[in-house]
């Protein structure tokens, strides 16, 4: 059993588990409002959910990274299974959230056009984060939360 807070307890894992889980469905759902919109020319909408999902993506990955970043300090030594696998999350996701970061830079600016190239960028980053929120929650949540 991994505990994060002693004093919470495994509830509290479960807890932080179900809520990133939550914020993996509403990532998904403006991925495919924008994915939407932009395909009806509706390119307004597209950029105005853009936004949402930008703020809550890089919350979230931020919000990811501190905690495991506090887990991974607060653990017993035992749990190095866990450790690993935080450790080998956070690195191996490195470049991806560069990408990330880079992409909505750019395209959340209210100057930038979504054109023909964002689609195209998009498509690539929304199915690098599925697979990667299908292995987060298959793996390392899976470890967090029991």
């Amino acid at each position: 059993m991994f505990l994060f807070w002693k004093d919470k307890g495994i509830e509290y894992n479960a807890k932080l588990v179900r809520r990133w889980e939550n914020e993996h469905r509403k990532l998904e759902k403006y991925a495919g409002i924008v994915m939407e919109a932009y395909d009806k020319g509706d390119i307004k909408k597209a950029k105005k959910v853009l936004n949402k999902l930008e703020l809550l993506a890089l919350n979230h990955l931020m919000d990811e990274d501190v905690t495991f970043y506090d887990m991974s300090k607060k653990a017993k030594a035992t749990d190095t299974k866990v450790l690993a696998a935080m450790k080998e999350f956070r690195h191996s996701f490195f470049d991806t959230k560069k990408v990330l970061f880079h992409f909505f830079f750019y395209y959340t600016d209210p100057k930038t056009e979504l054109d023909d190239t964002f689609r195209t960028k998009f498509d690539g980053i929304v199915d690098a984060l599925v697979k990667r929120i299908a292995f987060e929650e298959s793996n390392l949540y899976t470890m967090i939360a029991k």
